[in-house]
Parts: structure tokens; sequence; C-alpha cells
């Protein structure tokens, strides 16, 4: 056995004797001196120990053990690369030095023969880019294992990574606040990044104007303007769905109990929807065949849930949970708003229109909502972009071929507004950003700059709108002629029939609220959505709940 570790060292030393070992701040030593160290160290080695890679700088990873650096064989250097470390659980990494005036082919193949793992979350962007992963590695030589699972699992693995100190996941999907929000110190600053001429650069940049408005922020920005730790992978816009074909079937009763056509406009306000609910809950309980005519987002996943809540707070007089820049968040956000006049009086609405909801309200989180909208069993619902795809799909969907139309979000009613804001179209967001763990070692961290800017180019997002039905964070995309002419019926890509609502109007200021960025954002996540579900079973009051949020939240923050 020795014998053969022996005549593997040997075949590895060869290997690295014409080329150069890395070094921990990333420079290469003389040549052969990568083949004597690897030698000298595995010979000082005990039996049943590990090989004595050397350990990059400011890194954390774990070594091959010798049981498995046995278990290669002769394979064992080709497996690792030549000048390669390991890195991570799944990672190696290995370098060829650039200079700025390298070819762009030579910038992007620097880190031939490296691996790298990317954690994300169930998303259209991620089902492509896994399928296409072939054309990343033909332009760079690197690997990059993607995985992929429901958003509550990959917040609590990343998690678990950065919080140990690991880099086994050197690639996050970074959604705004249930990862961004409570992880952001743990990530990469890619600022440094963006124009370093020895790396490839997106000829449209990184600034905010390269992006659809407020997405840089929402995923990039953590507590300081001054950094960006993701760029933007993917977007969840909330719009209103609704059966136009219903609307115009009902709408002579409609206008005979309410005075006014059934229909959705820019000025359509939450009352407005309130009156839309109570008027198709009456005609079913006459025993009308019709669908109820709204329901709400609350099921399991609490940030959805905050969501669904937020951009009806927000829509009347743009109220917010604290008196911070939101935006950027704040580490240290005092008191919160909760307990006061507005916060109650939209509480009773939101409690008044959960009544009139479907009556499976609270098993509906958003996905078991698209449901219960495409079989038919609601005719209305705040519902993100992205489920535009589905929704249209005429094989699964009872609301496809024309029947439903999308518009802005509900606007606020000026009479329930009482602390003497402006009435909008409250409308917030999920936008996932790609970063880089801050625990991997400079050259991997490079390494892995190289995916973010590729996953993020015009033309993958393009095809991941085609393909997949996307939602493209960059402007460019919106501005192709294919996509301006998907807007419009019959499209070849449904989702774009929703970006006039969503990019145009709903993304746009003053109609976006984006908060609250804070550390504690998923324990306040939980916080809104176990309290106002208590409500709506009518255990408390909208009062009682308003000021048991401010109580505990304030606790939270140490306010």
């Amino acid at each position: 056995m020795i014998k053969n570790v022996e005549n593997n060292l040997q075949d590895l030393c060869s290997r690295l004797g014409s080329s150069s070992l890395l070094n921990g701040d990333g420079s290469g030593g003389r040549r052969g001196d990568g083949a004597r160290i690897v030698k000298e160290k595995a010979a000082r080695q005990p039996l049943g120990g590990d090989p004595m890679f050397h350990k990059p700088k400011n890194a954390l990873y774990k070594t091959v053990s010798r049981r498995r650096f046995l278990e290669l064989g002769g394979y064992g250097a080709a497996a690792l690369g030549v000048g390669s470390l390991a890195v991570g659980m799944n990672s190696t990494i290995m370098a060829t030095r650039v200079q700025a005036a390298s070819s762009e082919d030579a910038k992007w193949k620097q880190f031939a023969g490296s691996k790298l793992t990317f954690l994300s979350e169930n998303t259209p962007p991620s089902f492509a880019i896994r399928d296409n992963i072939k054309a990343f590695y033909d332009l760079t030589g690197i690997e990059v294992e993607v995985l992929t699972d429901d958003l509550p699992v990959v917040q609590q693995k990343v998690g678990i990574d950065v919080r140990a100190g690991k880099a086994d996941y050197v690639l996050n999907y970074v959604q705004d606040k249930p990862i961004g929000s409570p992880f952001a110190d743990f990530y990469a600053d890619m600022t440094p990044m963006f124009g370093d001429e020895t790396l490839p650069q997106d000829p449209e940049g990184y600034g905010d104007g390269s992006w659809v408005e407020n997405f840089l922020n929402a995923c990039g920005r953590f507590y300081s303007a001054e950094k960006v730790i993701a760029l933007p992978y993917d977007a969840a816009i909330p719009v209103t769905f609704y059966r136009q074909d219903l609307f115009e079937k009902h709408t002579k009763e409609f206008e005979a109990e309410y005075g006014r056509r059934l229909e959705f406009t820019p000025d359509t306000t939450w009352k407005h929807v309130l009156e839309i609910a109570t008027f198709f809950k009456k005609l079913k309980e006459g025993g009308a065949d019709v669908p109820y005519g709204y329901a709400q987002h609350q099921g399991s996943f609490a940030w959805t849930t905050q969501l669904d809540i937020q951009r009806l707070m927000f829509s009347h007089g743009r109220w917010t949970d604290f008196n911070v820049d939101d935006k950027l968040g704040s580490k240290t956000p005092g008191k919160t708003n909760w307990g006061d006049e507005q916060s109650i009086f939209m509480l009773e609405q939101f409690k008044a229109l959960a009544d009139v909801s479907h009556p499976d309200n609270l098993a509906n989180g958003t996905l078991e909502l698209n449901t219960v909208y495409q079989s038919g069993n609601i005719a209305m619902q705040v519902q993100y972009h992205e489920f535009a795809a589905s929704v249209e799909d005429e094989k699964t969907s009872r609301a496809a071929g024309g029947k439903t139309a999308y518009a802005y979000c509900p606007k606020g009613e000026a009479s329930w507004i009482k602390n003497g804001g402006e009435a909008v179209n409250g409308t917030n967001c999920g936008i996932g950003g790609i970063g880089i763990n801050k625990n991997a070692s400079e050259q991997l961290q490079r390494a892995a700059y190289l995916f973010a800017i590729w996953s993020t180019s015009k033309q993958l997002q393009f095809d991941v709108l085609k393909g997949l039905g996307g939602t493209p964070t960059r402007k460019s995309v919106l501005e192709m002629p294919e996509v301006v002419e998907a807007k419009k019926r019959p499209s070849k890509m449904p989702n774009a029939l929703t970006f006039d609502v969503a990019y145009g109007i709903g993304i746009q200021d003053p109609n976006f609220v984006l908060g609250p960025k804070i550390p504690e954002a998923n324990e306040y996540h939980s916080l809104v959505a176990s309290e106002t579900q208590r409500m709506l079973t009518g255990e408390m009051s909208p009062a009682e709940t308003a000021e048991s949020l401010k109580s505990q939240i304030d606790e939270l923050n140490g306010a």
C-alpha cells in the first residue's frame, strides 16, 4: 500500500514539476517547488493522517482524508488537478496567472480545473443553469455543482455553512431578506472585482443602471451603500391576476349593487378588492356557480405571509415597520411602528378581507394559492409575476387562454389612511441574487465571480426566459425586440405579459417597499405571520394583535 502511495506521489510530483503550486496568497512558487513540497509533507505524514496540502490564506476547507486519497489510487492527482487545493466539501481551486493584457479567453480560463458548488432555490434560472452548465464549463474549464432546494431549506443550509466558518457552498442564492439580511456580513464584497483588469467583465457593467430599478438595492446592498454582496439573478414581483372573463360576465350584477363596473384599473383600491371579494362570496352562498373572489397568502412560510400584509400596509400612507432607510436596512432599527393607529386600522381591514376570502386561506401559501387560482376556485389573487407562465399553460390551468389579465397591485384607499401619507400601489418583492461565501479563499472567490457574472448576463437571462419562463433582472433583456413582442398576446414567453405592470410600475418608487432589512428578519417574519394568523382565527382582536407585535418586536430588537 505504501509503495502504491509513493508511486502515486511520484506521478503527482512529475505533473507538478512543470507547473506552479499555488501559495496561500495566490502566487506561484518556482518551477518544481510544488512537487518537492507535496513529497516532503506527505513523507512526514504518519499512516492514518491527512496529506499536508498547503492551506490557503484566510480559507477554511476540509482536506482529503488519507483513506480517501488511497481510494483515489493513481487518479488522486488528476482528481485534485495540477496545482489544485481542496477547498470545502465539494470544491477545488486551480489557477493560472493572468495579466491585464492577457486575452479574454485566458481570463475566463484562468481557473480551469477548479470546481465550485452553487446552492440555490429551485427557481427557473437555477434549473436552466443546471441543465446547461456545460456552456460555462466550455467557457471557463470550471465545473459547477448546482444544488437546488426549497427556499427555507436553502436558508438553513446557508446559515449553518457560513456561521460555522465554512465554504462548502461557495456560491449562494441570496434572497433579499430571508438570506441577505441575517447573513450579509458573511458574503464577499464584489466591488473590488468590478473593473479588475485581470478578470473578465460584463460589457453592461454592474451599476444600478444595468438592472431593473431597485433590484441591486434589494439583493446586493445591506446596511451599507458601499458594498455589493450579490448580483440580481431572478425576481418575484407581485401583480394582480384576475379572471377578466368572470369580471365581464358578472359586471351587471355588480353594477346594480355597487354602482360601478366590475373591473380592475390602476386606481382600483384595497377597499374595492374587499367589495369584489364580498360580492363573489355572496353569489356563491346564493347558489351561483362562481369561485370565491379572493384569497390571501397564509400557509406555513412566514416570509410570504409578511409580504402579503406589508403590501396592504404600505399602500396606505406608505406605512413601514420601522423608521429606517427602507432599501439599505439597519442593524439597529429601534422601536417598531406596530401598535400605531394606522397599523391597528389596517389589521381590521386585513381581517375583513380574510372573512370573505377563500375558506382555506390559512393553508394557502404562495404555491398553494396559485394552484387554487389555476383550478378556478378564486377569481383574483395578488401573486408573483413569475407564476404567469404556469397560469397561461392551457394543459394545467383553467385560467389560461386569455381569461387572466394582469394589473398593478391594488392602490391604497384614501379614507383608510390615518397617518397623512399618500395612497400608492404598494408593491414589494423577492429578488434573488448570487453571492460569494466570504469564508472561501481569495482565489476561490475570484473563480466564483466568473460564475456570478456569467449567470446574470443578458444572453443567459434571455435564454432562461425563452426556455423556462424566467424573470430577467437586466434592463437590456426587457428591451430586446423578442421580449417586447412577447408582452402582447399570443406570447411565446408568458411571463412577459406581466412585465409592464411589474417592472414598469410596481417596482418603481413611490410604489416600492422593500424592508424591513434587519438582522432578525426571519424572526420578525415569524412573529408577524403567527400573530396575524391568530387574529384571523379569532383568538385576538386587531388591536391586541398590533400591541402584541409591538411588544415582541421591540424585545426582539432590544429597543
